[in-house]
Order: structure tokens, then C-alpha cells, then sequence
């Protein structure tokens, strides 16, 4: 099963957590989110899963949210994710 983890550019993150409407629920650094990342990605392998980044753009996301009628949140973060990976458009 391959999972699609959204994935911040350090450039941009802290205007994605000032975007999203839990925003606040993310580490306020980005080395910070890193560590968590890496705990969840360590946690996938052990259980045999395959991760794949999906980029979120500062842009390009809300933009998608919106043509979905999604907030700007953790649950549409994952559904973009999933969609991504459905998609073949994750990295």
C-alpha cells in the first residue's frame, strides 16, 4: 500500500501553517515537523507501507480546497495526498 504524506518545503513553511486552518496544530519549525516526519515514515516501513511525498503548495492548494468546497486543513491535506498518490502525481 503506498501512502501519500504531505510534504513542506522549509521556504514555505511557515506560510503554509499561517494558510491552513490548523495551522497552529503543526510544529512551529520546520526542522521540528521534520523530527515528527520522520517518526511517521520510520512507523510506515516497520508496517511494510510505501510513502511517497506529495508536495503542498502555498498556491496551487487552496486553490484545489476551494474547487473541492474543502477548508485549508489536515483533512483535506490528506485527501490531496491520497489523491496525488491515486493520481501517479506523487514523488
Amino acid at each position: 500500500m503506498v501512502v501519500g504524506i504531505a510534504w513542506y518545503k522549509r521556504e514555505e513553511y511557515d506560510t503554509l501553517r499561517r494558510l491552513f486552518t490548523d495551522g497552529d496544530s503543526l510544529p512551529d519549525t520546520y526542522d521540528k515537523w521534520l523530527e515528527k516526519v520522520g517518526v511517521v515514515l520510520k512507523e510506515l516501513r516497520r508496517e511494510g507501507r510505501v510513502s511517497r511525498k506529495v508536495y503542498i503548495d502555498p498556491v496551487a492548494f487552496p486553490a484545489w480546497c476551494a474547487s473541492k468546497g474543502f477548508q485549508v486543513n489536515g483533512s483535506a491535506r490528506a485527501q490531496f495526498s491520497a489523491e496525488a498518490v491515486r493520481l501517479g502525481k506523487a514523488g
